[in-house]
Parts: structure tokens; C-alpha cells; sequence
């Protein structure tokens, strides 16, 4: 551990002979652009330094800041979080300047070849590039071909939007271009979260450096998308496009719909009609203007590019023809990333701007000429190889890392195909400061920058996300390789205003109290999601009073009522045969097992750990809908469902955990939601599931006899949480009538089935697209549910010789009626899309 010797943090730190040091110039001492913070982090101690750390892994957890991997022997991709060390990387900003020069020149570049690649095609006709660079690549889209035409919407305005550059800071301290992303750059969500948590975690010190704010760039790119989308008069429609909670980077794309106020959709959420392309919401069919894209090029389109995608939308690409709808990027730009381009960048520079390229490019062969693969083979140990193609599977190798038959196999591949790859010199990196438990010790990083258009040009953001390794034997620096983040502070020579996505008052905002429309599934979620929480909770209820019933019974008495619940336990979680099967005997005689199992164990259909995970799933594809403080309880509930369980003892505390959870999620959505159409489905949901449950649950106890009993009363009034006003109302007496009547026709009991029924029905008149003139589905089936429920009251049923029998068949009658109010509503809100279906694997 740290000690409270205030030079202890930079002790343990050792340069590197001839490797540039971003903490210590070449005298051995500090840069005077750290003096600032290496004092404040040592003024703080050892002690305050570890809370810290604490506290921000804490934040970045509650935040739901993960980072997806993709595991060969799992379906789902593993979360894992994210890692943010302390301490920044500094830049002062003349330095910085320099840089952005470089970059702003080289977003110059890539916007002039993109359209020159896609209309006269100069660079072939001038011989800048060998044809086979451009027709033999995937990445080269045909169907896009005229895009960029001078009688085009997009030559009106950036053909690139933005785009993401990786730079290395080599031993000589200059920087160099590895590799630059434009299809569906991702990064600039987790620089802006890496500053909010740095800022919060040290907000004095964040304050008093004077650092250059990100907002501004975020406020540009958003302002340059409003531009884009050519809409006027009205605020655009502007969606977010993402491959789903499965992909690596889900978080950024749910949290930068939600900061920047755009829906964000999959695939199946879009529609192409008449050469347009809508939104599929409950409130029907809204036409998108611009389209924010996280998903790649080859997957947008499956009618004219990947033909078995499932992530894109078929006919997109005619309606981008067609100037109906807007990309950013465009699709097409991924040939941006073609890596047998980056040998040719310096003179494809001089050809479209007539400049020399200001940031150097890591000196880089393409394979395809036979002059450049046999400089590499001369030395291949200073390479390292890549192919062109970022979708080819083949994983970037060195020479230094291959022996013996390995290297003969890769030296055989390059040799079979030496047009698919390319060699990149191995640029030794400059060191930086990571903090440890034992203060500083040197790592390697790459730096990701972010640019965006602006109306004058292009801005590049004044910060950035820095990838890096702790270990000075890595050279390949990935967030797939487990590597840490830095947040890049760009020093600024006075006090910084504080910026936001406010617009300035010049900017008039009319007041609307209507939300953007809400996705189709995403209104299925939501409902979902209630109706699993409700499901979650009744289950909970359940278990937790099976588990006091058999403490109860070790001290020797209630056995008949133990077993009723018991069998409740595998009604509700309709995990047959259970405690209702030929040997129940025995899993009466030990009924720890099979509870240990149905409390959480996932992979049983049914089980409380089953619903759980559901429940938690289903969150994930509404993320941008949910508040902080839900998004934190649904983190709880997913942190407490991988506990060990082995005693009944663990198991009341965990249930009780779960309720409380359950619970909170709960009243926060009925008190914190707004009342728009997301919250009338997660409503609905939860009546309707509510309401199943209470039917279930009477049906089991009445097929059981319980009702013959006043233990099994009071053990039904207790999971139904109304015991308490029972007794009140009834002075410890009890009865089947009185206590059916409670459950049943109360309206003032919020459990009851009345209770639910009379919200079902008002939230009903609250869908979207409802016309008083016409009798939809779901109100037939309503109708249907409620007055086959008032043409019944308690004392009818106990005017009849066998009162219980005729309760049973008539909560199975109102049962049946819910689940066609169920299946109403997803028929007509959930379900109104076309399916789509794999038409083969690639078109054009």
C-alpha cells in the first residue's frame, strides 16, 4: 500500500533510456504541465487516493459503464467494466493545436477521397492508387456509386460527418496516425463519461487545471446533424441506429442517444415505404430524417448489401438515393478504412489539397507491391501485420511473437496472398504515468480523437479517450485486450466557460409536451419488463413465505399448511412435477434443494432467477428510457442474483433484498415517470401481470383446499401484503368470504383484482391512436374482462352450494380474457412490422 511519504508516488517510476516520457522530459524532470497534478495527487495522500479510486469504480459501475466481449463459448457477450485510471494525460495547448491542425487537415482528406472514390474516381485515372486497392475490397460499396455526385444532397454539405483518429506518441515524441474509424466510430460516449467521473471525483483539481471542455464538441456534432438532416421549420427526427445490448460498445450508443435527446432504434424499428424511411412507434408510422449510424456498412442495407444482416434496413439505400433520408456517415465511407490505403495518404494529401500532410502516418507496406513486400521480408521482426480488411478474422501478429512452424504457416499466407495484407513498422511507444497502488509506474498508450463537422470547417474535440496498457511488454493496445482508459485533458491558457447542450437564447425552442415517438419495441419491453418485475415479485413473496413456514414447522406444527405452500411454490413458478410430483415426499422431507434452485438458478424456466435475469434483459433494450436511479437498482438486482445460496437463512435475505429492489423500481416508476405513452405500457404490464398472479395463486389454493384452513388465510393474506388491514378491519377474525372479498372486489386493496381491472381500463383510454369512433381490440377484450368481473360479487358466489368451485371456474374465465387483452395489445402496438427474414449472404 501507498505510504504517506509525499514523493512516494513518483519513486517507483523508471524512464525508459531513448523513450520519450510524458511525465519526465528529457533532464529527468517533471513537464511543467504535471508539476500541477503530481502535487495535488500527492497532497492527498495514500489514503484519500484509494477512497478515490473506490468512488470512481463505484460511479462507473452504478453508471452502467461496461464494455461487451464476445466469448466463442458463450451466445451472450460478457459486460465487463470499465476501467478508468486516475490520472490524465496532459496536453498544453499549443501542443494541441499543432495536433489539431493535423487533424482537421486529414478530416479534409478523407472527405475529398470518399467522394472522389464514389463519382469520377481520379485517384484511378491519375494512377494515385493500384485499381485492385479499390474494386478487389469489400469495403467498396458498388450500390453506392454515384452518391457523391454534384447534382447530390450530399454535395451540399460534408460527405463526413466525423470521424475517430488513433495516434501514437513515438520515442521521438512526434505523433503518428495508426488507423482511422468512420463507419460507426465509437469512443467519444466513454471520453465524455471518463470526464464527468474525473470531474466529480476531483472537482478542484479539474477546476484549477483550466481544462479545455469536451461539451463543445458534442453541441457542434449536434448542431451539424440538425444542419444535415435539411429540415426546416421543425425540429428534425433524428435516430440513433445500433446493433443491439449485445454489441460491444451498446453503452455509448444508449448513452449518447439519451445526451444528445435522440431515439435510439434497431434495425427493426426502421421501415422503408414509397422511398422513405419511418420510425414503427405506438403512435404509428413517423418519417426519420437522419439516421446517426452505429452499425457498419455491409449490414445496413440487406436488399443491396449483406443479404442475411438482420441488423439494417432492407431499401434503405434508395431511400439515401432518393435524398429522402440522411446517414451520418454515409454508407460507403468504411472504404475510408481500407488499410492498403494508409501507404498512399502523403501524396493522395498533395493530389486533393496540394498540401503536404501535416501528421505523419507510421510508416506502413502494402503487400500488393512487390517492391514494398520484399523490403518487409528483409526484416519482417520490425512489422506488424494486418489485414486490409478490418472484417477478416486473421488477428494482427508480429514476427517477434511467431517460433518454429508458425511462423512458416503465416509466411506461406503472405506469400499465397500478399494483396490482403499489410506491414506496419512496430513504433516503439512513449511511456506514460499509470497510477497503481504503489503511486506511478510507466505504460504505452494510443490516443483516440474525435472530429466532427462545424459550419466553418472542421473541430476537432479538445480532449479525447486514451487506451492504455500497464504493461510495457504490450504492444497491442485494445479495449477487447483488457487494456484501461485515460480521459486527455488540453490544458487552456485562462479559466474555461462552463458548456452544456443548452441552446443559446437566440435558438427558440417551442414548448411541447409530447415525447418523440415511442418504437414499437421498445413499448414491448417496456411491458415486458413490468410484467416480469411483477412476476419477479409475486415469486419472491412466495418463497420467503414457504422458508418462514418451514422454520416454523421445525418447532413441530403446521405441517398440512407447509405443504399447501410448498406446492404454491411450483404452481407459481410452473416448475412441475416439483413439490406436486409422485415424490413430492421427499422434497418435503428436504425441500432446501429444490428452493435453492427455484430462488437462483437461471437456467431453470420459471424460476425466480429465471425471471430475474429476464427482468434485467429486458431493461437493457430500453436503457436510454430508464432514470439513473432505476438504472442503479436494476445494477443491484443483477449483482445480487450471482450470490451463493446455501441455507435458509441466505435465502430470506437475499428474497428480502430482492423485494426491496423490486419494490423501489416500482414506486419509481409510478412516481418519477412522466405519463407518456412508454409509461401506459409498463403500467398495463404490471396490471396485467399483477392480476394473473393473484389468479394463479387462488386457483392453486382453492384446487388444494387451503381455504379449509385459518393458516393457509393468513399465509395467503401475508404474500398478498394486506394481512395488517385484515385484521384491523375484521378483529382477528377470519373467513373464506371475508378474505376472498379482500383479495378479490376490495378496490381500495392496490392488490386486489378489482384494483388492477379499474387501472387496466383507465389507462386504456391513454394509447396513442385512439379514435372515439372506432372499437379497437384491446378495448373489446377490456370490456369483455371487466364485465364478466361486475356481473360477480363475493355474496353470489357464496349464495351457491359449492362457493370455491364456482370462484375457480370464473377466475379461469377472467383468466382467459386477459390473456386476450395480452394478445390484443401486442397485435396491434408491438407487432405491426414486417418480419424480416435472411434473403442469402451478400448482394452486390
Amino acid at each position: 500500500m501507498m505510504t504517506k511519504d509525499p514523493y512516494h508516488l513518483i519513486d517507483n517510476y523508471k524512464t525508459i533510456p531513448g523513450v520519450y516520457d510524458e511525465l519526465y522530459d528529457a533532464d529527468g524532470q517533471i513537464r511543467n504541465k504535471y508539476k500541477f497534478l503530481v502535487k495535488s495527487f500527492q497532497e492527498l495522500g495514500p489514503a484519500e487516493l484509494i477512497n478515490r479510486r473506490r468512488d470512481t469504480d463505484r460511479i462507473l459501475r452504478e453508471n452502467g459503464v461496461t464494455y461487451n466481449l464476445y466469448q466463442s463459448e458463450q451466445i451472450e457477450a460478457k459486460e465487463r467494466p470499465w476501467e478508468l485510471d486516475l490520472f490524465p494525460l496532459v496536453m498544453e495547448s499549443e501542443e494541441w493545436r499543432i495536433l489539431e491542425r493535423g487533424l482537421n487537415q486529414r478530416a479534409d482528406l478523407l472527405d475529398a477521397l470518399v467522394r472522389d472514390v464514389y463519382s469520377k474516381r481520379r485517384l484511378l485515372y491519375e494512377k494515385k492508387i493500384p485499381p485492385e486497392i479499390l474494386f478487389n475490397e469489400s469495403s467498396f460499396l458498388r450500390a453506392c456509386d454515384g452518391m457523391y455526385d454534384s447534382n447530390h444532397f450530399l454535395a451540399k454539405n460534408p460527405a463526413l460527418l466525423f470521424f475517430v483518429c488513433d495516434l501514437i506518441r513515438a520515442a521521438d515524441g512526434n505523433f503518428y496516425v495508426l488507423n482511422d474509424r468512420v463507419q460507426a466510430p465509437s469512443g467519444s460516449g466513454y471520453s465524455l463519461e471518463n470526464r464527468i467521473v474525473l470531474s466529480r471525483i476531483f472537482p478542484s483539481m479539474y477546476r484549477d487545471a483550466m481544462v479545455h471542455r469536451v461539451a463543445v464538441y458534442f453541441r457542434s456534432l449536434r448542431k451539424s446533424l440538425t444542419q444535415l438532416s435539411g429540415v426546416s421549420g421543425k425540429e428534425p427526427v433524428i435516430v440513433l441506429l445500433t446493433p443491439g445490448p449485445s454489441n460491444e460498445t451498446y453503452f455509448e450508443h444508449a448513452y449518447l442517444a439519451g445526451y444528445l435527446g435522440y431515439t435510439l432504434v434497431q434495425g427493426e424499428d426502421l421501415t422503408v415505404r414509397k422511398n422513405k424511411v419511418y420510425m414503427k412507434t405506438v403512435e404509428g408510422l413517423q418519417q426519420v430524417d437522419l439516421i446517426l449510424r452505429r452499425v457498419d456498412d455491409d449490414f445496413m442495407d440487406p436488399l443491396e448489401l449483406k443479404g442475411d444482416s438482420l441488423l439494417g434496413v432492407p431499401g434503405l439505400l434508395e431511400s439515401v438515393r432518393s435524398g429522402n433520408v440522411k446517414i451520418a456517415n454515409p454508407i460507403g465511407t468504411g472504404f475510408l478504412e481500407n488499410r492498403a490505403l494508409l501507404p498512399f495518404y502523403s501524396e493522395l494529401c498533395r493530389f486533393y489539397l496540394g498540401e503536404d500532410l501535416l501528421l505523419p502516418m507510421a510508416p506502413t507496406y502494402w503487400l500488393g507491391n512487390k517492391d514494398q513486400f520484399q523490403l518487409v521480408l528483409q526484416n519482417p521482426e520490425k512489422y506488424v501485420f494486418k489485414t486490409v480488411s478490418r472484417t477478416d478474422e486473421e488477428t494482427p501478429v508480429t514476427f517477434v511473437e511467431l517460433s518454429g512452424e508458425r511462423k512458416d504457416i503465416f509466411l506461406e499466407k503472405l506469400q499465397h496472398a500478399p494483396k490482403r495484407f499489410i506491414a506496419q513498422e512496430m513504433i516503439e511507444s512513449a511511456t506514460v504515468p499509470v497510477l497503481g497502488e504503489n503511486g506511478f509506474r510507466p505504460g504505452r498508450a494510443i490516443m483516440r480523437t474525435f472530429v466532427s463537422s462545424s459550419g466553418s470547417g472542421y473541430q476537432t474535440m479538445a480532449g479525447g479517450l486514451v487506451r492504455v496498457s500497464p504493461s510495457l511488454d504490450e504492444f497491442f493496445i485494445t479495449s477487447q485486450r483488457g487494456a484501461w482508459s485515460k480521459d486527455l485533458w488540453v490544458l487552456s491558457s485562462e479559466t474555461q466557460k462552463e458548456e452544456s447542450l443548452l441552446v443559446p437564447k437566440s435558438d427558440q425552442i417551442l414548448i411541447s409536451r409530447k415525447s418523440s415517438g415511442v418504437p414499437s419495441r421498445v413499448a414491448d419491453n417496456l411491458f415486458w419488463l413490468a410484467r416480469y418485475l411483477e412476476r419477479s415479485e409475486n415469486q419472491t413473496r412466495v418463497i420467503r413465505e414457504a422458508i418462514f413456514k418451514i422454520l416454523q414447522v421445525e418447532d413441530g406444527y403446521e405441517k398440512e399448511s407447509l405443504e399447501n405452500i410448498l406446492k404454491l411454490v411450483t404452481h407459481v413458478t410452473n416448475s412441475y412435477p416439483g413439490f406436486l410430483g409422485d415424490d413430492s415426499s421427499e422434497l418435503f422431507a428436504n425441500p432446501l434443494p429444490e428452493l435453492q434452485s427455484l430462488t437462483i438458478d437461471k437456467n431453470i424456466v420459471g424460476s425466480l432467477g429465471f425471471h430475474l435475469r429476464s427482468l434485467v434483459i429486458a431493461s437493457k433494450s430500453v436503457r436510454d428510457r430508464l432514470s439513473d436511479d432505476m438504472k442503479k437498482i436494476l445494477l443491484h438486482l443483477e449483482d445480487q442474483s450471482t450470490l451463493h445460496i446455501e441455507s435458509y437463512d441466505q435465502i430470506i435475505d437475499f428474497l428480502q433484498k430482492i423485494i426491496v429492489n423490486l419494490s423501489s423500481l416500482t414506486g419509481l416508476s409510478f412516481e418519477n415517470m412522466s405519463r407518456e405513452a412508454g409509461w401506459y405500457f409498463l403500467n398495463l404490464g404490471r396490471r396485467i401481470e399483477r392480476s394473473i398472479n393473484m389468479i394463479l395463486m387462488l386457483q392453486g389454493m382453492i384446487q388444494w383446499k387451503s381455504f379449509e384452513d385459518k393458516s393457509s388465510f393468513e399465509t395467503f393474506l401475508r404474500i398478498s401484503d394486506i394481512r395488517l388491514t385484515y385484521n384491523r378491519r375484521y378483529s382477528g377474525k377470519i373467513d373464506q368470504e371475508s378474505v376472498l372479498d379482500i383479495l378479490l372486489f376490495d378496490t381500495t386493496n392496490p392488490r386486489s383484482l378489482a384494483y388492477q381491472l379499474e387501472q387496466i381500463n383507465s389507462d386504456l383510454q391513454f394509447l396513442p391512436g385512439k379514435d372515439k369512433k372506432i372499437v379497437y381490440s384491446e378495448d373489446r377484450a377490456a370490456l369483455q374482462l371487466y364485465t364478466h368481473f361486475k356481473m360477480k360479487d363475493i355474496a353470489i358466489f357464496f349464495e351457491s352450494e359449492a362457493p370455491l368451485t364456482s370462484v375457480s371456474v370464473w377466475l379461469e374465465e377472467l383468466h382467459g380474457y386477459l390473456r386476450m387483452l395480452s394478445d390484443a395489445l401486442s397485435s396491434r402496438y408491438f407487432n405491426y412490422t414486417e418480419e424480416q427474414t435472411r434473403i442469402g449472404d451478400t448482394n452486390g
